[in-house]
């Protein structure tokens, strides 16, 4: 048979290929990885890397720029077109291509060719990398309620969560914040550790996930069994979760919502429950494999299945009122020093295009109200959403 294939392979590549093949058998999310690929594993779980702060489209269009980063401070922004890096033409480069010429050691240099827009004219820029969060977590006030995106689980997660959090509580005053909103929308996951401690520091106890192996004993229990304290001592909490919330965000989502600490707004998240595990080998390559799947505290799979919110807006959703209180505010962790700590006011965060982000200040407006004794509980949702039948 391989004397007949009309291409030839060498034996390491039809070992890789039938490894690869094997592996991916077990389950949707097992793998074979080479050592580039295990390389880019562990630079998403670190979580900082040396670069100019852009991520690029096949092509060179710029898809977003990272604030206070030093391609944003040159001006380059969502849209920019980068036509030549050192001089390569990037349209003959692919996207894998194209990170390796802009990423490189700190303080070197990288020179671009690029156009802010279809109409402008070429110019040239010289940008010095610099070490930059891969995953940052993003900030900004919106009124009296704090706002928080977490993209990713890696290594600093948790602990940049609570920095940001100090901030925006000192920016505003603590006794003056009146909720928060976590964005995980987008979120594909990371590190299960980092997913638990963000859970537990909203929650103070109980549990918040079980990890369930191949066999009927084979099940892991994270739990918060001594009484701990919430980060924002009990103020109304809403997570936004769409279809590309998955795995570790999964986690989160799922122990806010079975302990009824937050209200879940968006869409049905992606449904991976699967835990990784990664086994290196000498060579340099490695297996990813399925070791565990996770259940939520109320005992639900979310393999296959997702999370559904309790209110479901989409984000083409109609909104057309703004609410005076929601209109966003800066505060001092927008500057280069917060940046490198792995925080960044995000000055794109703006309720009046953004459904599920208008329902959620909606919804925490209420609750205020409501605790407060001014009125009744209830939920002023934009045409097209609705509470899914079955929660409360």
């Amino acid at each position: 048979m391989r004397a007949k294939a009309a291409e030839e392979r060498r034996d390491d590549q039809l070992v890789d290929a039938a490894i690869s093949g094997m592996v991916a058998s077990l389950d949707p999310y097992s793998g074979y990885v080479t050592a580039a690929e295990l390389q880019a594993f562990d630079e998403e779980d670190t979580g900082t890397y040396a670069g100019i702060g852009v991520t690029v489209e096949a092509g060179g269009r710029v898809r977003s720029a990272l604030p206070g980063a030093p391609a944003a401070r040159a001006g380059l922004h969502a849209g920019t077109i980068i036509e030549r890096i050192d001089g390569r033409a990037v349209h003959t480069i692919d996207r894998t291509g194209i990170v390796d010429l802009l990423r490189g050691d700190p303080g070197t240099a990288v020179h671009l060719r690029v156009r802010l827009s279809e109409r402008q004219a070429a110019t040239e820029v010289a940008l010095t990398r610099e070490w930059l969060p891969l995953h940052p977590v993003r900030t900004r006030l919106l009124g009296t309620v704090g706002y928080v995106g977490l993209d990713h689980f890696d290594d600093f997660t948790t602990g940049r969560l609570l920095k940001a959090m100090a901030g925006l509580q000192a920016h505003i005053g603590p006794e003056a914040i009146t909720g928060l909103v976590l964005d995980l929308r987008g979120n594909p996951g990371g590190l299960v550790v980092q997913a638990v401690a963000v859970a537990g520091a909203f929650l103070g106890r109980g549990e918040i996930v079980r990890l369930v192996g191949r066999g009927p004993g084979d099940v892991e229990r994270f739990a918060l069994d001594r009484g701990g304290k919430d980060l924002v001592d009990g103020l109304p909490l809403v997570v936004l979760v769409d279809g590309d919330t998955a795995s570790a965000a999964e986690i989160v989502a799922g122990a806010l919502q079975d302990h009824r600490r937050a209200t879940l707004v968006g869409t049905r998240t992606y449904g991976k429950g699967a835990v990784q595990t990664t086994y290196l080998h000498r060579s340099g390559r490695g297996l990813r494999l399925t070791t565990a799947w996770f259940v939520t505290p109320a005992g639900r799979r979310v393999q296959g299945r997702g999370i559904e919110p309790d209110v479901v807006v989409a984000q083409d959703g109609d909104v057309t009122t703004r609410d005076e209180e929601a209109v966003p505010t800066g505060h001092p962790d927008g500057d280069a020093t917060s940046l490198q700590n792995g925080i960044v006011e995000d000055a794109r965060i703006d309720p009046a295009g953004d459904a599920p982000l208008a329902t959620a200040l909606r919804h925490l407006g209420t609750v205020v109200e409501s605790r407060a004794g001014r009125r009744p509980p209830g939920l002023d949702l934009p045409q097209g959403a609705r509470i899914p039948a079955g929660r409360e």
